[in-house]
């Protein structure tokens, strides 16, 4: 039985989102397609599976349509675009309060220091139109630094990996870390943010991995996959004396999870989602029904909050299954694993 907190927020949302007053354009119209009424049939989770997966229809939606009526007077923190693995990208809007609520969230538990020294963060991550480049902006000045960014493009990264142009890629991700290099030789970078292979192509640069394990006082891998012993290889042999966490999240979710805190699943992080607003399911892409706690499937994610309502979005990856740590429905996840193919495309990570 969910809890009576997570029921009133859900009908909140609900209602919310289908009132002519605060509701947004694209979910007004939408209500008339539906073969259910959103607001009196959908009490659970498990009801949310009612919604079809909206997210194709992000590639060609005017964006003004995502806008609910409710938020006319808040301030828009930007548009942001999917990184475009399974064809042309999926578009959102999100807003500044709800990005400061996300960092807010994140940075929760987090030990500030009372050094007054810079503490910029160096993030060879997604940018530009790419939700991540603006969390990791607002996370780095509540760190009490500025954010460092290099020039990345993932998606031409895929577009020469889908041409089988593997020494045009690994060329694209020394070019990524030849820019990297004079930032981290002149300024202040106490927080990394990388994703996975271009952690790889730093360690393959001894004397850079040697300055960064020197100063450096978290290294966050972000994307969406790295083996377990990748893993044990960075944290033992190239970055012994930094702490390395890791985050996992989409554009559909308008945020990232957060890695549970000396904990794993195997040698993998465990990653939360921020409920009630951000809740994860994994399920056999078949049924629709969640699988055993342990067990691996897809992700399904949902996005309840009043700045966006985006449920039941099957994600182009698999998971393993876990308990929750609070009292909301929904799962954590683990070993987090891309899908083959999606809509009949293969599913390119490039440098993620």
């Amino acid at each position: 039985m969910e809890s009576p907190d997570f029921q009133r927020h859900l009908a909140d949302i609900l209602n919310w989102h289908f009132s002519p007053d605060t509701g947004s354009p694209f979910w007004l119209s939408m209500r008339s397609q539906l073969d259910f009424d959103p607001v009196k049939d959908v009490r659970s989770l498990a009801d949310l599976s009612l919604f079809p997966d909206i997210s194709q229809l992000l590639r060609e939606i005017a964006i003004e349509d995502l806008q609910p009526k409710g938020l006319a007077d808040y301030r828009l923190a930007g548009i942001f675009e999917s990184g475009g693995t399974t064809g042309t990208a999926k578009r959102v809007v999100a807003y500044e309060a709800w990005l400061e609520q996300v960092v807010s969230w994140r940075l929760e538990g987090f030990e500030t220091s009372t050094d007054k020294t810079p503490k910029n963060t160096l993030a060879i991550i997604p940018t530009g139109p790419h939700i991540v480049g603006a969390i990791n902006r607002r996370r780095a000045r509540a760190f009490g630094g500025q954010c460092f960014t290099v020039d990345l493009d993932p998606r031409w990264v895929k577009k020469l990996i889908q041409a089988e142009n593997m020494e045009g890629a690994r060329d694209y991700s020394d070019h990524l870390i030849d820019q990297a290099e004079p930032i981290i030789a002149t300024q202040a970078i106490k927080y990394l943010i990388a994703t996975p292979p271009l952690l790889e192509a730093i360690a393959r640069r001894r004397s850079l991995a040697e300055t960064l394990n020197s100063t450096l006082e978290m290294i966050t891998w972000g994307g969406t996959h790295m083996d377990v012993d990748t893993l044990d290889y960075l944290k033992t042999m190239v970055f012994p004396d930094v702490p390395i966490t890791a985050s996992y999240g989409s554009t559909m979710i308008l945020s990232e999870t957060k890695a549970r805190i000396n904990q794993d699943y195997n040698g993998s992080p465990i990653f939360d989602s921020y409920a009630p607003y951000v809740i994860l399911e994994v399920v056999d892409p078949e049924s629709g029904k969640p699988v055993e706690y342990n067990g691996r499937g897809q992700v399904v994610m949902n996005h309840l909050s009043r700045f966006a309502f985006f449920p039941n979005i099957f994600e182009r990856d698999t998971a393993v299954r876990l308990p929750t740590l609070g009292n909301c429905p929904g799962s954590s996840v683990s070993d987090v694993k891309p899908v083959a193919q999606v809509s009949g495309k293969a599913v390119i990570e490039g440098v993620y």
